[in-house]
């Protein structure tokens, strides 16, 4: 090949690689864009960064990071015009890693590069989702690229380009905010004063006006958000397992997390804090556990910086899992992820470890790890560390030595540990469920539900939510046989075979087998009820005839609550049921002095007396129940049966 032809050839390839990337990138969003499950709707983080960036942000500083609210706006109101934007970027993203790799690398490996990331399905998945990590692939390599020209080339001018670039990184991924911090201390021992200078200064000038905002609308002086704290505490506490769980009464939504986290930091306090002095008393929390328990925090951290290496996803919101197994897209040809960039990646990384200008570059990968490891760990907050680790893969190809292989090995083992996490897959197919039966299409429930037990790791939660779902739209036959299914399951959660139990027994109540749900509720056993539920089952038990269970319940109920009047009243039905109008009196007396103006108590003591031959006291007892309720006519014919 002449001269000429190879510098045509060498244009050619990121035109190429462009529309290769463009290409896979289209075929998944055509697959999955209109999937149910993506939708931003309810609660789920998307729909909350589309209504605030249509409705504008509330007038605190910002809670979330806000580049991508600044992105949303700018697509205007259809998400698809936002998901084509995150795709086409996505695509020059990879054109970037490219160019990156290769000079690095030389152009083979940069081929190899391109290939990989092309081929890494979930950082696809999450470019076709209204979430901010769909920004964090082109962030990611557009930083990088700019930092290997500055590195390689020594001009202020790449220096600034870089400095830039990170800081809309950052506002889209606050906690690369300890990338900046150790960036700027190698390269200030690399001598490269202006260079640093250069970064610093275009850094603080793009980061400088969200600052402002916050400030001005906000009144505080906040970086970017605030909420360090809360995740920072998600990550570090004695329930912590590594990857996100629930703060008990903090609803796991951002809107819930941004009120239900200051309500909490507020009364713990006993005084108003603003959004600064919240994300504080979370931080507080967190490092007391630390340093009360400094062992197991520090085994918390190394099984976090294990994780962000994993090959499991670990899901947030989406389970990139079950979108690549159970549903028809091309993610299922998609196979590459951390089983193969982090051994490639450290392999490759090892072939320039004399290059201090690589090693700056490749630090990235080590400092952004304890980043995620520092709060928890989530599928979506690893991309970026794939995306650089696609760049050093490439280098595998000039692997001499068994010595550089080593580390890619080493590594490579942890990315594939059986730790026994959970890629939320079993969660996700439970929500498509759910979802098929709310728009009742019940067939295609019906056909999945047998399809994914062979993959839950717990079936029975499936069942009960598809019952909840089933009992919800009326199908009554269907929900019935979900319960059902429930109760049989050996290692069926005790809530569940509670509910289903509880459920499943008004069922039948409702579709008139009485047989079927007194022989459910004989079942149960007295002594693990709480008031609520034992007040619930007694009522359950006189719906459908059966007067000694329902007295054996109530009696629990009023034994736990005395002063629940509604056990009470429905312990003297049972008793009036039972031929025991004595005890009947007795029962709905306590229910009166508790509910002095709840009709039905006054119907069903006159019953009582009449039965107990006192009919002064039935007659007084049923004009008491009109009068609470004139349009009463039961009441009324038992008065006329009294004679007035």
């Amino acid at each position: 090949m002449t001269p000429t032809a190879a510098r045509a050839a060498s244009a050619q390839t990121p035109i190429l690689v462009f529309l290769a990337a463009l290409l896979v990138k289209l075929g998944v969003l055509l697959s999955l864009g209109s999937h149910p499950l993506l939708q931003p709707a309810g609660d789920m983080d998307g729909a909350v960064y589309l209504a605030m960036a249509r409705s504008g942000p509330p007038p605190v500083a910002y809670f979330v990071s806000p580049l991508y609210l600044y992105f949303l706006k700018l697509t205007g109101p259809s998400i698809y015009v936002a998901l084509t934007l995150q795709i086409v970027l996505g695509s020059l993203g990879v054109v970037l890693l490219l160019a990156t790799s290769a000079r690095w690398f030389g152009r083979r490996a940069a081929l190899l590069t391109a290939a990989l990331a092309i081929l890494t399905g979930v950082i696809t998945f999450n470019e076709v989702t209204i979430l901010q990590s769909s920004l964090d692939p082109f962030l990611v390599a557009l930083s990088m690229w700019l930092l290997c020209r500055a590195l390689q080339e020594n001009d202020w001018r790449h220096f600034a380009g870089a400095g830039a670039a990170t800081a809309l990184l950052v506002l889209n991924r606050p906690n690369v905010l300890l990338w900046i911090a150790a960036l700027g201390g190698l390269l200030l021992l690399g001598h490269r004063w202006r260079g640093t200078a250069a970064f610093a200064l275009a850094f603080v000038i793009l980061l400088a006006p969200v600052a402002a905002r916050n400030l001005i609308v906000g009144h505080e002086l906040v970086l970017v958000s605030s909420h360090g704290g809360l995740n920072f505490y998600i990550g570090n506490n004695a329930a912590a397992d590594g990857a996100y769980v629930a703060v008990p009464g903090i609803r796991p939504t951002i809107a819930g997390q941004s009120v239900d986290a200051r309500l909490m930091a507020e009364r713990a306090a006993g005084h108003a804090l603003d959004s600064r002095g919240v994300s504080r008393w979370f931080y507080g929390r967190a490092l007391e556990w630390m340093l009360a328990r400094p062992d197991d925090a520090l085994k918390l951290f190394l099984r976090k910086l294990a994780y962000t290496i994993h090959q499991t996803d670990l899901s947030l919101n989406f389970s990139y899992d079950f979108f690549s197994h159970d549903v028809s897209s091309p993610l299922r040809f998609l196979v590459v992820g951390p089983w193969l960039l982090v051994p490639l990646g450290f392999a490759g990384a090892a072939t320039l470890w004399r290059d201090r200008r690589f090693l700056t570059w490749f630090a990235f990968v080590p400092v952004y790890a304890v980043s995620v490891a520092i709060f928890f760990v989530a599928s979506r907050y690893r991309l970026p560390l794939l995306v650089v680790l696609a760049v050093a893969a490439g280098g595998v190809i000039h692997v001499r030595r068994p010595s550089q292989a080593m580390a890619g090995l080493l590594l490579g083992v942890v990315a594939l540990w059986p730790f026994g996490l959970d890629s939320g897959r079993s969660q996700e197919q439970t929500n498509m469920v759910v979802s098929l039966i709310e728009r009742h299409q019940f067939d295609e429930a019906d056909r999945l539900i047998p399809q994914f037990e062979q993959t839950q790791r717990d079936p029975a939660r499936l069942h009960h939510r598809s019952a909840l779902a089933y009992e919800a739209t009326g199908d009554n036959a269907r929900a019935a046989s979900m319960f059902e299914q429930v109760l049989r399951d050996p290692i069926a959660q005790p809530i569940l075979r509670t509910s289903a139990t509880d459920e499943l027994a008004a069922i039948y109540a409702r579709s008139g087998r009485n047989d079927e749900a007194r022989k459910l509720l004989a079942g149960v056993d007295p002594v693990s009820l709480s008031a609520g539920r034992a007040v619930k089952l007694g009522r359950l038990a006189l719906e459908v005839r059966d007067g000694k269970d329902a007295i054996t319940f109530l009696r629990v109920a009023i034994d736990l609550d005395p002063t629940n009047g509604a056990a009470w009243y429905h312990l003297g039905v049972a008793f009036l049921a039972e031929g025991e109008p004595r005890n009947a009196i007795a029962a709905l007396d306590k229910a009166r002095s508790l509910m002095p103006r709840y009709a039905p108590t006054f119907l069903f003591l006159a019953l009582a007396q009449a039965q107990s031959g006192n009919v002064a006291e039935a007659r007084k007892d049923a004009v008491e129940a009109l009068r609470l309720r004139p349009a009463f006519p039961q009441a009324r014919q038992l008065l006329d049966q009294l004679g007035r």
